[in-house]
Parts: structure tokens; C-alpha cells; sequence
């Protein structure tokens, strides 16, 4: 009797071809899972840019170091995205999730400086710098300008002026010295 190729196969290896199988039918299972919770989640826009303020907006309290929650990779941060993110999908608003989070954890960790009382000055000083610095350099340019046009140049290199007396006593030096010679 002829034994065909595939009747040979041991019991062991069918468990191991059986448990092959098995994980290559899970993972394309959780593949295709978690494509269908991305899509859940990105699917709307407004949700995503709702929910990316809210990460930008205010720093993580977990004591690493001082980032955003988007930008924080420790596990108190995603913790903090997964709340937000259910907050937004429970219906809340951004303004009420961040007033919530800053009311619990204090105002220092709010990422954006608000234009209110002494920070505002924080604003305004770049600005008035630059301008006190514009309006010195063209003062100081006019200034320059002005003094070009009002000194006349002088066509004599030492810029010193001969007395009448010294002209002629060079020219006598000058005619006595013809005479020696």
C-alpha cells in the first residue's frame, strides 16, 4: 500500500500546525480589532481636535517633568487622556474638563499663560521692547545723518588750518634756501 505525503504527518505535529493556525487566526482577529476602534475613535474630527486641546493645553501632573499631557509618556498621563477622552464622550465640554482638572490639581499646570492681571504683562513687554529699540535705532540713524549733512568736508587732510604769519614765514624760509643755493 502507497502512503500519501500528507498521511505521515505525526500527532505532535498537528498540534503544533493546529496551535500555527490558531495564532495566525488570533492575531489577524485583533488586527482587524483594533482597526475598527481606530476608526471608531478618528472618525470624527471634532472629537480628535476637542480632545488634542485639551492635551495641549494642560501639563501632566505626574512630576517627570513639566509636559503636556500629549507629550508625557508616563502612564499617569494616559491615564489622564483616557479620562478626557471619556469625558468628552459623556458629553462635556473642553472649558468644563480643563476648568475640572485645574480646580483639582491648581492653576500652575495650565499650559497657556492667560492674558489676565500680571501675566498680561508678560505680553506686552516684548512688544514695547522692540518698539523702544525701533525708535532708538532711528533716532540715532536721523541723528547721524544730520550731522553728516551739517559738517562740511574738508579738502585738507590734517584738517588743521595755517595762520597767515606761518604762510609767510615758510615762504621766506622757503625764498632764503633758493638764495644758498
Amino acid at each position: 500500500m502507497k502512503v500519501k505525503k500528507f498521511e505521515r504527518i505525526s500527532t505532535a505535529n498537528a498540534a503544533l500546525i493546529l496551535s500555527f493556525a490558531s495564532l495566525i487566526v488570533f492575531l489577524i482577529v485583533c488586527f482587524f480589532a483594533a482597526g475598527v476602534s481606530e476608526a471608531q475613535n478618528t472618525a470624527d474630527p471634532q472629537f480628535e481636535s476637542k480632545l488634542n486641546e485639551l492635551l495641549t493645553t494642560v501639563y501632566c501632573y505626574c512630576g517627570c517633568e513639566r509636559e503636556t499631557i500629549e507629550v508625557c509618556v508616563c502612564g499617569t498621563a494616559e491615564q489622564i487622556e483616557a479620562d478626557f477622552r471619556n469625558r468628552l464622550l459623556a458629553g462635556q465640554t473642553v472649558e468644563q474638563i480643563r476648568t475640572n482638572y485645574l480646580d483639582t490639581y491648581g492653576p500652575q499646570f495650565y499650559a497657556v499663560m492667560p492674558a489676565k492681571g500680571i501675566n498680561l504683562l508678560a505680553y506686552i513687554t516684548p512688544v514695547g521692547i522692540m518698539i523702544f529699540t525701533g525708535g532708538l535705532v532711528l533716532a540715532i540713524l536721523r541723528r547721524s545723518k544730520q550731522r553728516s549733512v551739517a559738517t562740511p568736508h574738508r579738502d585738507d587732510t590734517s584738517g588743521q588750518e595755517i595762520s597767515n604769519t606761518t604762510l609767510k614765514q615758510v615762504e621766506a624760509e622757503l625764498e632764503k634756501y633758493k638764495q644758498e643755493k
